[in-house]
């Protein structure tokens, strides 16, 4: 009887080795898991950071290609392509190249226009359109690069008398300025004119990170 209880306690101690090992190994692969969770997310969230950091200086860039537009317009300078600087006065749907424009550069098209983001010459691609640097630097070391098509047929005077010039323009215009500028407000409306003076202007935009982190933005503005 003696030998017989002691075999049992010797089982017993056996089983509650085998079980403690099984636990410590079942706790080893949750903390593997949890700290690999942990470094997803962290990455995530830096990713996240490096994306917002990006189009942040997408819409900088855009800041900059309006300040720039704005400065041209009222002269004669907006009415031929200005190529390196990354402005394209026959930038409208009646233009056969830039009707076809790929601003990200994924279509296998052939027949397709890319935008030269890299200064590679669109990779030897036939249809490349060159745009223009940010004047103005950038924070977080992102650079951006900005292309600014007018939404016009062809290049020209989109006001002369008699021409067949074809143009994007709003329904309606004005060359004042409006006291409510920058102002959201139900209490009062801006007056419109009837003289249609501007058309409109596409401008596209691409900011790299770290990362390789991307981002396009499409802005069409008019004055």
């Amino acid at each position: 009887m003696h030998r017989t209880r002691s075999g049992l306690h010797r089982a017993s101690r056996g089983v509650s080795l085998l079980f403690s090992l099984i636990t410590l190994v079942a706790l080893s692969l949750a903390a593997v898991a949890l700290i690999r969770a942990v470094d997803t997310g962290s990455i995530l969230l830096g990713n996240l950071g490096f994306k917002q950091d990006t189009l942040l200086a997408a819409d900088e860039a855009t800041r900059q290609a309006i300040v720039w537009l704005s400065g041209k317009v009222g002269g004669t300078d907006l009415h031929s392509n200005q190529t390196t600087l990354g402005y394209y006065a026959n930038g409208g749907t009646g233009n056969s190249q830039t009707a076809r424009l790929d601003p990200t550069g994924t279509s296998s098209n052939s027949a397709d226009v890319r935008i030269d983001w890299d200064n590679n010459d669109c990779g030897g691609h036939a249809n490349c359109l060159k745009p223009r640097n940010t004047p103005d630097s950038l924070p977080n070391q992102v650079t951006a690069r900005f292309l600014i098509l007018r939404l016009c047929d062809a290049e020209g005077d989109p006001n002369a008398s008699g021409g067949t010039l074809q143009c994007a323009r709003p329904m309606s215009a004005t060359v004042t300025t409006a006291a409510q500028r920058d102002d959201l407000t139900y209490a009062s409306s801006q007056r419109f004119g009837s003289s249609v003076l501007t058309q409109y202007y596409r401008i596209v935009v691409r900011a790299k990170g770290a990362r390789n982190t991307v981002s396009y933005t499409d802005t069409v503005v008019h004055f």
